[in-house]
């Protein structure tokens, strides 16, 4: 979701066809892993390696702090360049 979400950052950010669907998709799934992160550590005191895509129940390995941790730097809005060096 990280990768995701950085890669609709900068569509969203840049002019052209596909901005303002780009911004669109990209707010909803960043509320969406945000909400999900939050909800779920609100519940349980626990970050999970994975989410369940119709509940959204923690599931599998807890305490997780790989990458979901990767949502405070999606609520930072903080994306790593990951276009290719020219």
């Amino acid at each position: 979701n990280y990768l995701a979400l950085g890669g609709l950052h900068a569509y969203a950010s840049a002019e052209g066809p596909f901005q303002a669907r780009a911004r669109d998709l990209y707010r909803r799934l960043r509320d969406n892993v945000v909400r999900t992160v939050q909800s779920e550590y609100a519940r349980s005191g626990f970050l999970y390696e994975q989410y369940d895509p119709d509940s959204g129940a923690g599931q599998r390995t807890h305490p997780f702090n790989g990458w979901t941790t990767l949502a405070v730097l999606a609520l930072a809005e903080q994306y790593v360049n990951l276009a290719p060096a020219t």
